[in-house]
């Protein structure tokens, strides 16, 4: 699901919306300033942004989210035609004044959304300790970033597109290094090992069965 970040200094306000929002199924990143909004914006799939923050104006996070390609919503009691102009002038894909519907807010961000559809959905295991990002090729852990190689991000996606399901090292090879690979099934062993050292407290997601190859499990044995 995507993951959207509200900036707004009324906290009351921001804490309603963010409700609201996980009430649809979002993930919420709560921002009140301005620079914290700035530090916030690479794991963000849409903004809704206020304009009158304390330390700058919204139109500052505006701009950073367009370069970035990160839609926004702004959300603000500045009606004049001249905010609205500006802030589709500096990349917004929508405006709502203040006061405004909830249930329109949450209408809105869903179009938006399906309008750019550059939000990209994860896989989350255990409850999102573990969150892997196909298009990005990133891992997160308990919301900390995990370096892996190429192969060993694609041997985990690979486990994980097919959780449960046991994986022989012949497919596995055939999968996720191809066709023509020339070498030996150890070489998988060699990976799933490095695998489960990077995921530290989560190793057991990986499992050996015994005599056929590997799985993804979410179960502790």
């Amino acid at each position: 699901m995507a993951n959207i970040l509200v900036v707004e200094d009324q906290q009351d306000l921001n804490q309603i919306i963010t409700r609201f929002l996980k009430n649809e199924g979002f993930n919420v990143i709560n921002s009140y300033t301005a620079k914290d909004a700035l530090e916030k914006l690479n794991d963000t799939d849409l903004v809704i942004l206020d304009i009158m923050l304390p330390d700058m104006e919204g139109y500052e996070v505006l701009k950073e989210a367009s370069k970035k390609g990160i839609p926004t919503i702004i959300l603000t009691s500045k009606s004049e035609e001249f905010d609205k102009l500006k802030g589709f002038e500096l990349g917004a894909e929508d405006y709502i004044t203040k006061p405004f519907s909830m249930l329109e807010l949450i209408a809105r961000v869903k179009v938006v959304l399906r309008r750019n559809r550059n939000f990209e959905e994860s896989i989350k295991l255990l409850g999102g300790k573990v969150e892997i990002f196909p298009q990005r090729f990133k891992v997160i852990v308990d919301g900390e970033d995990v370096n892996l190689t190429h192969k060993e991000f694609e041997l985990l996606l690979f486990l994980a597109k097919n959780k449960d399901l046991v994986k022989s090292r012949d497919e596995i090879l055939e999968k996720v290094w191809g066709f023509d690979f020339i070498g030996e099934t150890r070489t998988v062993d060699v990976h799933i090992k490095q695998l489960r050292e990077k995921l530290k407290d989560y190793k057991f997601l990986i499992k050996t069965v015994w005599g056929v190859g590997y799985k993804l499990s979410e179960e502790k044995e």
